[in-house]
């Protein structure tokens, strides 16, 4: 099995015993500063779920991961399921449906990398919160182990997998365990925190546990956020992000989950001023060469991409403007393309070599009566940027600007491992209730029409549908897009 992102032991020393430890630098001294770098390593796995197959050959297998939900026009419950499409075998499978197990219809459901466990929440009637439970999946039966289902706490907001690896001695393979990082508890005011906690997704040993092991054999406390602050997991599973907000400042911190220690990384803004626009679920997200994260900060009242160093007490970052909030006084839309938005949405997504930065842009300037032909849809385009934000900002899907429906308004996106396909969800022609998924080569544009026919467009690019339900007595919606490599057993 390829593990990806074994932080190095420099790094990890640095992070858990700050500047003072031999070959650390806090960034202002003449020593090379320490990078979070990454290496690709071979070794196996003892924290997975229903890989479903023996010792033998394995084989890499593309999938695609989204969520379905089926609202019947008669106004009865809808129905949501974890839905998954192997590119090998052109397959589309429902992987929860029919059990009535995993609960993907309360708030979330979401599966790991490898799609070896899936996690959801579900009511807690005695926190009024959530329940977080797993359960593994047989990734070639394509099935929910239902018998294994485990609850990891209670009163859980939000929750990510991740996958903890080791740092190995020389002539070892590393350990690997899969993590479930979730937050827990209610703020009373701005000022209160929140638990951010990680356990193991396998049972822990109890034993072990009680004599008082931590991460990443047993469940751990690992940090805590306000209620405007955030986190967010990295592929290099002993790094957290942990994101604290103030009325003026946003403090980005590195936390090793199993050491505990925390690193700031970062703090935007400005102490003791008002009026920050500064929020921890602003885009924020860790290449995967582990050298730098991409910080979208909304201050001023106009959007920038902040390129930081993944590096404790890190320099003053590279900022490229992008564009006007829609309050700015000074107005919006008056750029020329691609900047004439005025919202990104969602984490970045990252090329596999960490060069190009993926970002889903919105805004309503083609509405705009500025607009000499104001259009009846918002304005919808995935862009991309150049790691040294060198470059121009390219648009990826090049979206028309027409009262059409290839005027695509995109709801989330997902770009393969190795860069050939980039998905969106989007409405379908003429049926605005229901999300279809569009497949594009990110180079050319180019739909991919292999799984439906050409549709009538106003430019002469050949557009086409990638998955779509054809319901008509309900409404069918696709979101949550996730690409997967997953591990099967060579026949």
């Amino acid at each position: 099995m390829q593990i990806r992102g074994v932080v190095s032991s420099l790094a990890v020393a640095c992070l858990a015993l700050g500047p003072l430890a031999f070959g650390c630098d806090d960034g202002g001294g003449d020593a090379e500063p320490p990078r979070f770098d990454a290496a690709v390593v071979d070794g196996g796995s003892d924290g997975g779920g229903g890989a479903g197959g023996g010792s033998g050959e394995t084989e890499d297998r593309l999938r695609l991961s989204y969520t379905r939900r089926i609202q019947a026009r008669d106004g009865s419950p809808a129905v949501v399921d974890m839905m998954v499409y192997d590119f090998e075998d052109n397959e589309e499978y429902n992987l929860t449906g029919g059990e009535g197990v995993v609960d993907c219809v309360t708030k979330i459901c979401r599966l790991n990398a490898d799609m070896t466990w899936i996690g959801w929440l579900e009511p807690d009637p005695a926190s009024g919160g959530f329940q977080l439970r797993v359960a593994p999946v047989d990734v070639v039966r394509k099935v929910v182990l239902t018998d294994q289902v485990r609850q990891v706490d209670n009163g859980v907001n939000d929750f990510r997998f991740t996958t903890y690896q080791g740092v190995p001695e020389e002539g070892e393979e590393p350990r690997v365990v899969e993590l479930i990082v979730y937050s827990k508890g209610q703020a009373q005011d701005i000022d209160d925190d929140i638990d951010v906690r990680a356990s193991p997704v396998a049972e822990p040993d109890a034993e072990a546990c009680a004599d008082g092991a931590g991460l990443p054999d047993c469940p751990s406390f690992v940090g805590a956020i306000n209620t405007n602050g955030g986190f967010r997991v990295t592929q290099f599973g002993s790094l957290l992000i942990l994101i604290e907000t103030t009325l003026s400042t946003m403090t980005v911190k590195f936390n090793n989950v199993a050491t505990g220690a925390q690193s700031t990384i970062f703090v935007f803004g400005q102490a003791m001023m008002t009026g920050s626009q500064f929020d921890g679920r602003q885009p924020i997200g860790f290449a995967p060469d582990a050298s730098y994260l991409a910080v979208f900060t909304r201050d001023e009242l106009v959007w920038r991409l902040n390129v930081l160093d993944a590096r404790p007490n890190a320099p003053e970052p590279e900022v490229h403007p992008l564009f006007e909030l829609e309050s700015n006084p000074d107005g919006d839309c008056f750029r020329q393309m691609p900047y004439n938005f005025n919202e990104v949405r969602f984490d970045p997504v990252f090329s596999s070599d960490s060069e190009w930065i993926y970002f889903l842009a919105r805004g309503d300037c083609s509405r705009s009566q500025a607009n000499e032909t104001p259009t009846n849809r918002d304005d919808f385009d995935i862009l991309r940027i150049n790691r040294d934000l060198g470059g121009p900002v390219e648009n990826v899907t090049g979206n028309l600007r027409a009262n059409h429906w290839s005027n695509h308004e995109i709801g989330d996106f997902d770009l393969s491992p190795d860069g050939t396909k980039l998905v969106f969800t989007a409405p379908r022609p003429n049926q605005a209730t229901d999300r279809a998924i569009w497949l594009i080569d990110p180079e050319t544009g180019a739909y991919d029409c292999s799984r439906g026919e050409s549709l009538p467009v106003l430019d002469g690019r050949e557009r086409c549908e990638f998955i779509a339900s054809d319901l008509n007595d309900a409404e069918v919606v696709l979101r949550d897009l996730n690409f997967h490599t997953v591990q099967v057993p060579v026949d």
